[in-house]
This record gives C-alpha cells, sequence and structure tokens, in this order.
C-alpha cells in the first residue's frame, strides 16, 4: 500500500475506533499499518487474539438459533459464547477492527449491491457470529424505530434499485450534488438498519468504498465521531442537513 493510502487508510482506523469509544493507541496503529501493508495477515493476527484472550470457540448452544440473544442477557449468540456484554463489546471491536483493515487493503471486488454490504458485513463480524451477513429478523430501536424486518428486503430492493440508477453516484460532476446525495444514501441506510448489530462499521466501508469509486475521498481524520453521529440521528428523521454539513468539511474529489 502506498504512503498516501497507508495514511489515509490509518485516519479511517483512528475514526472507527474511536467512533467506537476505543483509544487508537500505538500498538494498535502498528498492528492495523502491518495488516494493510501486508506484513500481517488478518487470519494470523485473529487467532492470535483468540489465543491470547484464552477464547473458546466450543461453547455451542444448540437450542438457541442464530440470531438470538442469550437468556437473561444482552448479547447476540456468538461463537465463543461469551454472555458479559461488556467482554463480547471489547473482542467484538478488536476482532472486526482487524478485519476492517483488511479490507481497507483488499476491498471486496464486486458491484455495490445489497449483497456486497452484506458480504461486508460477514467478513468483519463472521469470526464471532453465525448471524454476520444475515438480515436480522426481529424488530430493532435505538435513536429511533428501524424499520421492521418483514420490510427489510423489500426496503433494499427500492435503496438499491435507485443507487444502482445513479450509476452508484459516479453521475454526478459537482461534488455539491455528490455530497447530497451521498448524505441521502447514508441516511436511508441508516434507518433501514439491516443487521442485528455492526451495521454503522458495515455501511461505512461501503459508502467508503462506493465514494472512492466515484473519485471521491472522505477524509474521515478531520470528522468527528461526535458530530457524525448526531448527523446521522438527525437524517433517521428525515432532516440530512446536518449530515450534509459534516461530509462538506471531509468530502474531498480525488482529483484535487
Amino acid at each position: 500500500m502506498k504512503s498516501e493510502r497507508l495514511a489515509i487508510s490509518l485516519e479511517y482506523m483512528r475514526f472507527t475506533t474511536e467512533a467506537d469509544g476505543e483509544e487508537f493507541t500505538e500498538e494498535l496503529e502498528q498492528k492495523f499499518s502491518d495488516i494493510m501493508e501486508g506484513d500481517l495477515s488478518a487470519d494470523k493476527a485473529v487467532a492470535d487474539y483468540i489465543r491470547s484472550e484464552g477464547l473458546d470457540t466450543s461453547s455451542d448452544d444448540p437450542k438457541l438459533d442464530d440470531q438470538s440473544r442469550y437468556p437473561g442477557t444482552r448479547c447476540l449468540v456468538n461463537y465463543f459464547g461469551i454472555k458479559d456484554k461488556p467482554q463480547l463489546k471489547r473482542i467484538d471491536k478488536h476482532i472486526s477492527s482487524l478485519r476492517t483493515a483488511e479490507l481497507l487493503r483488499s476491498p471486496l471486488d464486486m458491484p455495490f449491491t445489497f449483497d456486497h454490504l452484506k458480504a461486508i458485513h460477514f467478513h468483519l463480524f463472521g469470526d464471532i457470529y453465525p448471524s454476520a451477513g444475515q438480515i436480522r429478523r426481529r424488530s430493532s430501536s435505538k435513536h429511533t424505530e428501524y424499520c421492521e424486518p418483514e420490510y427489510i428486503d423489500a426496503q433494499a430492493k427500492r435503496l438499491f434499485d435507485e443507487l444502482l440508477a445513479s450509476k452508484y453516484l459516479r453521475n454526478f460532476d459537482d461534488s455539491d450534488d455528490f455530497i447530497n446525495e451521498l448524505a441521502y444514501y447514508m441516511g436511508e441506510l441508516e434507518a433501514l438498519h439491516p443487521f442485528a448489530d455492526g451495521n454503522g462499521r458495515a455501511s461505512r466501508l461501503f459508502f467508503n468504498s462506493i465514494a472512492l469509486a466515484a473519485g471521491y475521498e472522505i477524509g474521515w481524520g478531520s470528522a468527528d465521531p461526535d458530530n457524525f453521529l448526531e448527523a446521522s440521528v438527525a437524517a433517521l428523521d428525515g432532516d440530512y442537513q446536518a449530515l450534509i454539513d459534516v461530509l462538506e468539511e471531509i468530502v474531498i474529489p480525488l482529483s484535487e
């Protein structure tokens, strides 16, 4: 990976790490750099981490389906049988960040369809959850009520058909038009919220790749995670202006 691309990718990793409430340490930066430079395979990094944490992948409960939460907990069924939420969040964030670095080095080579988004989600979380890449089957809410699961497929088809019609945002010569459309699709996908968990991390990588393919760089290093979250929440209610304002500060044409 060229030095400029490595620096931009590390800024992406910094943003993602801090957005998850974690510290972007020198140790993490070096590990991400090694993966993106090809000096360390993500498979090895994940295996070493699982071993260092003493995680047991043999603890499976056949009575629970992939999208269940363990009784009396807020923990999704996972390959390690972890039922402590803080521990699961820590494991989840670390392993998915290693896979994020891997995808920044080698993005998926496929059209920007719903299947692409599901493949990203599976790649990020497939080491942890059997439900990785699956559309959620239960209602979900946080800042608002997200799309009900029975409508996800139909709404995803509508949204991704629109995205295809726009040639994946490559039809816009004017950066303002590109940013307006990017904010719209970010907000719509946030409202769709197709997965049980990890929606933000998967969609961020998805839109990062779309922007690059359309000739734009998203300068995540200049973005404030809290402002970005607030703007994304506003977009859920159809108010895209805050998200547009954030993107105007960080989206740069690659030709500049």
